[in-house]
């Protein structure tokens, strides 16, 4: 180990990990050094494990292409065992040392150390298992990555450039993403949608399609779990769930569209976010760093209604000035005029099957 960083053994989940003293605990991070570990990427590693614990998911060969210390890959070998064998890969040399002292710390003999060019990598290797891991976006490995899964192959993807996805550097979005966000109180999952259009719309370019499996956000990020089935009516099938759509400041209206018209955001992927018979059979294991909020987050997309987008409380009360209720009172009194659940991309939002104007007229006979 170089001078640069000193390590130290934290447990996360039930795992013993090396990582660096300098480190990050709240929010994106910043590299301090060669090796890159963030405490707060802990949950997102636990929903990992648990997505391995899955009786669907049945993986022989398996990569994280984007290591640091291998955290999670290691993480997944000794707290769910899969019968697989896990490439761990880092093109830093250094991070390649410490992912091997973790392989070897927990005796995680199925466990494969690399230290390559994560692009050369995958120009000659297949996996039925990738996880793109990157600091920041995701959008220069993804042709790899889509290259490098066999047919029906599973891409994990995390995207923490949330701030252009979600319409805030909205010029960037169109360079990086080919797609206009919308800045607005729904953004994120806007931008969650664009993101998971644009795999859709770079895997069909291979003659892939997309399956989601569960794609969320949270704290800082967004994550993606997709099925990739390779065949030209896959890709065609995946290409007739994009659209646009336009948000209308003035009544709040959320408008799906099929074609792109002037002022409109998108393209975005219109389709299910969540697989709610995949999720049903998730596990909530004991291993978990963080086992409250997965089981929170658990539940939360069990029950959440796939259509977009979500409404804010805050949102109707505003534009209804008057004060906003409590969540549970609002969601009851929803439920008289139509499907109604809450949302995971905030706690103070939900997801209706009605249109705003339909929803905000409820809400005022409810609470005006």
């Amino acid at each position: 180990m170089t001078e640069e960083q000193e390590l130290e053994e934290v447990v996360e989940g039930t795992t013993r990990v090396l990582v660096p003293v300098d480190r990050t605990d709240n929010g994106p991070g910043k590299k301090m050094g060669r090796v890159f570990y963030n405490r707060q990427m802990a949950f997102n590693r636990d929903v990992s494990v648990m997505f391995f614990a899955h009786p669907d998911v049945r993986p022989t060969r398996a990569l994280d292409a984007m290591a640091a210390t291998g955290a999670r890959a290691v993480r997944i070998m000794k707290e769910v065992g899969p019968d697989l064998e896990f490439h761990i890969n880092d093109w830093e040399k250094v991070s390649a040392d410490v992912i091997q002292r973790n392989v070897d710390l927990n005796q995680a003999e199925r466990c494969v150390v690399r230290n390559e060019d994560l692009k050369c990598l995958l120009a000659h290797e297949r996996f039925d298992y990738v996880d793109l891991d990157p600091f920041g976006t995701p959008v220069p490995f993804l042709h790899s990555a889509i290259q490098g899964l066999r047919k029906k192959g599973i891409l994990a993807m995390t995207a923490t450039d949330t701030a252009p996805l979600a319409g805030t550097h909205a010029k960037k979005c169109v360079r990086r993403y080919q797609a206009r966000p919308c800045r607005c109180v729904f953004g994120h999952e806007v931008g969650l949608r664009l993101l998971i259009g644009y795999v859709g719309r770079q895997a069909a370019m291979f003659d892939k399609g997309i399956e989601p499996l569960l794609c969320f956000y949270a704290d800082h990020y967004m994550r993606l779990y997709v099925r990739l089935p390779e065949s030209a009516d896959a890709a065609d099938a995946s290409l007739a769930k994009l659209g646009y759509f336009k948000f209308d400041r003035a009544s709040h209206e959320r408008t799906i569209l099929e074609d792109y018209e002037a002022g409109a955001s998108g393209p975005i992927w219109i389709g299910d976010i969540i697989d709610h018979d995949f999720i049903q059979k998730m596990p909530l294991l004991d291993t978990l760093a963080e086992k409250d909020r997965c089981a929170k987050y658990l539940q939360l997309w069990k029950d959440e209604l796939n259509v977009p987008f979500f409404y804010e409380n805050n949102e109707l009360s505003s534009d209804l000035h008057v004060s906003p209720p409590r969540q549970d009172r609002l969601l009851e009194g929803l439920s008289e005029i139509g499907k109604v659940s809450k949302t995971h991309f905030s706690p103070t939002g939900f997801k209706c099957d009605q249109p705003y104007s339909v929803v905000k007229e409820r809400y005022r006979q409810l609470f005006t």
